[in-house]
C-alpha cells in the first residue's frame, strides 16, 4: 500500500516537472515608462557638438546614438529614429556634447588606454514643443584601447564613434527612463 502511495506521488511529481518544461515562456510585460513619457512611443535623437572645435561629425553621430539606443533600451516601448529619417516622432531627444576630456595611461610599449568622459545635456521636447525631461551636466564615460604610442585624434573614426554613441544612448536612456 504504502509502495503504491509513493509510486503515484512520484508519477504525479514527474508528470508535473515535465510538463512545466515544456510549458511555453511566460510573457515578459515592458518597463513601465515615467508619467511624462506616457505618450511617447518615437523618438528623433539629435546629437550636437557643442564645444569649440569639431569632435564629431553631428548627423553620424545621431544615426549610430538611435541604433544604440534601441539596441540598449529594447525592454521599453519607445523607439529611436536618427534626426535625417523624416519619419514623424512624438518628441525629440537633444543631446549636445558640451566638453570632452581624455586622460591616457600607458599600459605598455605599444598599448595605450585613453578614458573620455563627455559632459552633456539632455532636452526631450514633445511635438508640441513642451519640454518633457531636461538634465544639464550629465557626463558621459567610456574608455578605448589604443595600439602604439600616440593618441588617435580622429574623433570619427569607428571605434571612438562606437564607444562614444554608446555612452550617449546609455546616458540618455537614463535620463529618461529613471
Amino acid at each position: 500500500m504504502l509502495k503504491q502511495k509513493l509510486l503515484t506521488i512520484a508519477g504525479v511529481v514527474g508528470i508535473l516537472a515535465c510538463g512545466a518544461c515544456f510549458l511555453p515562456p511566460i510573457p515578459q510585460r515592458k518597463a513601465p515608462l515615467p508619467p511624462a513619457l506616457a505618450s511617447v512611443h518615437r523618438i528623433t535623437i539629435q546629437v550636437e557638438d557643442g564645444t569649440a572645435g569639431k569632435l564629431f561629425d553631428p548627423l553620424v553621430m545621431s544615426n549610430a546614438t538611435a541604433r544604440n539606443f534601441n539596441e540598449l533600451w529594447r525592454e521599453f516601448p519607445v523607439r529611436a529614429d536618427a534626426v535625417n529619417t523624416g519619419g514623424s516622432s512624438d518628441a525629440t531627444l537633444r543631446i549636445t556634447v558640451h566638453s570632452r576630456t581624455v586622460s591616457c595611461k600607458a599600459e605598455s610599449k605599444d598599448k595605450l588606454f585613453c578614458s573620455y568622459e563627455m559632459i552633456i545635456s539632455v532636452t526631450l521636447t514633445a511635438a508640441d514643443g513642451t519640454i518633457l525631461k531636461n538634465r544639464q551636466q550629465e557626463s558621459s564615460k567610456f574608455g578605448l584601447w589604443y595600439r602604439g604610442d600616440s593618441l588617435k585624434e580622429d574623433l570619427n573614426a569607428n571605434p571612438f564613434r562606437q564607444q562614444a554613441s554608446y555612452s550617449l544612448a546609455s546616458t540618455a536612456g537614463e535620463v529618461l527612463f529613471y
